[in-house]
């Protein structure tokens, strides 16, 4: 007989508090004792224990204050639906999966466990739908005690604490690409493609320090609110071999295909390295020379197109970075939306003396300098920075700047006093 109104007896013993006496009595206590502190028949409390909730939990994935994916969980079944709202995959719970495994929703919440243990910070958020004020590290415990099934977050010790992801890749996943600065490279999409991966860059037979310059290039974008592909730390294991890494969300996921300058011009009829114009212009003549194409090739505002590359200049300098060749900035194409945009800021490793691997025979920073200079503009990057902010008042447009901070990473003492130096010029 249905019970439309819910009558009958009550249950007194709520199911989080179950899940303590469960904990209690596999401990060893006895059932009779528990019985009587929670004041029911030793006989229902133990019918009680061994009942399994089967109510379903529903699950919101927020990205950006919006839900991207609802997750529906069925516990005793060992099976999930999902619901993406999300255009972007790369905002997706799962990303490219639409039926996803209850392995792979395992997997996706020790991401989301792991993201919190090591003070990781996100835009994303996960909420039971019916309690929203609930975090995502609140959601993982209330869901290890409602599932009762298995520990989904096998998360050891150690790992909670400075614990950087490690990225598992086969030949078949390796492109080893030729760096501009005579160096060899490894890159690979992750298996599930969210995340691109890039080992340190090994420069004749030295290992490069060139991720930790990208890490330092994310952490100056963030003080100067500069637009940019976001970088973290991680280890790159190919081969049985580890090298430390960097990774960053795979934009074409969002739709978003990057058109190199280079690759721009050709579709104008035009070239940087075979138009002898160029080559003689001013730096900043060439700046707003490039402003002025990619304004022209995408249909966009040229005052987008010159802050983004003023944005690109400024960031060099701050790192002397000597590897802003014309096929690492451009535009990106939106798939989704049938347009050109303004790109995010990438590939900045080749900095802080990381594209040198004499840089540590040096005798005096002076020598170490003469390697370094800003590209495509061929300037000193402090005398390019006195150029742009006699042009621009860079200061400015960058307010942070006057109290720039680095990243302390274990680089060359030559780079420690660039960095150094660069800061007191700003102090001033």
């Amino acid at each position: 007989m249905k019970n439309p109104r819910n009558a009958g007896r009550k249950k007194q013993i709520s199911e989080e508090t179950i899940q303590s006496i469960r904990k209690r009595y596999k401990d060893g206590e006895k059932i009779s004792k528990l019985a009587v502190e929670y004041g029911v028949t030793r006989q229902a409390l133990y019918k009680r224990m061994q009942e399994k909730n089967t109510q379903s939990i529903v699950l919101e994935y927020f990205v950006d204050g919006r839900c991207a994916t609802r997750i529906e969980v069925d516990v005793p079944k060992e099976s999930i639906h999902i619901v993406n709202y999300a255009k972007e995959l790369s905002k997706r719970a799962f990303g490219l999966q639409d039926n996803p495994s209850w392995e792979d929703f395992a997997e996706f919440l020790e991401e989301q466990y792991r993201k919190i243990m090591t003070k990781r910070e996100y835009d994303t958020n996960i909420y039971l739908c019916q309690e929203r004020n609930k975090t995502d590290f609140s959601m993982a415990e209330i869901l290890q005690k409602q599932t009762n099934q298995k520990e989904f977050l096998q998360i050891q010790e150690q790992e909670k604490i400075d614990h950087f992801p490690a990225f598992h890749f086969t030949k078949k996943d390796i492109l080893y690409t030729r760096t501009d600065t005579d160096g060899y490279q490894l890159k690979a999409l992750s298996k599930d493609r969210r995340f691109f991966v890039k080992s340190q860059a090994a420069v004749g037979t030295e290992l490069m320090d060139d991720w930790a310059v990208e890490l330092i290039a994310d952490d100056l974008c963030e003080q100067l609110q500069i637009p940019h592909v976001h970088q973290e730390e991680c280890r790159f294991i190919y081969a049985e071999r580890e090298w430390k890494a960097v990774f960053s969300k795979n934009f074409e996921l969002d739709g978003y295909t990057f058109i190199s300058f280079e690759r721009l011009l050709e579709r104008m009829g035009l070239s940087s390295t075979k138009n002898s114009e160029f080559v003689h212009l001013t730096a900043i003549e060439k700046l707003k020379w490039c402003a002025h194409q990619l304004s022209q090739a995408g249909n966009l505002s040229y005052d987008e197109c010159q802050k983004y590359m003023l944005d690109m200049a400024v960031l060099d300098c701050l790192l002397g970075n000597v590897d802003r060749h014309t096929r690492n900035f451009g535009l990106f194409y939106n798939t989704i939306e049938g347009c050109y945009e303004i790109p995010l800021v990438f590939d900045n490793g080749m900095g802080l003396f990381e594209h040198d691997s004499y840089r540590k025979q040096y005798k005096s920073f002076e020598e170490a300098m003469r390697t370094v200079y800003v590209s495509p503009y061929g300037e000193d990057p402090f005398d390019l920075l006195d150029i742009l902010e006699r042009e621009f008042s860079i200061t400015q447009v960058y307010p942070a700047l006057k109290t720039l901070s680095y990243k302390n990473y274990p680089l060359t003492s030559f780079a420690a006093e660039y960095m150094e130096r660069m800061v007191s010029l700003w102090q001033k």
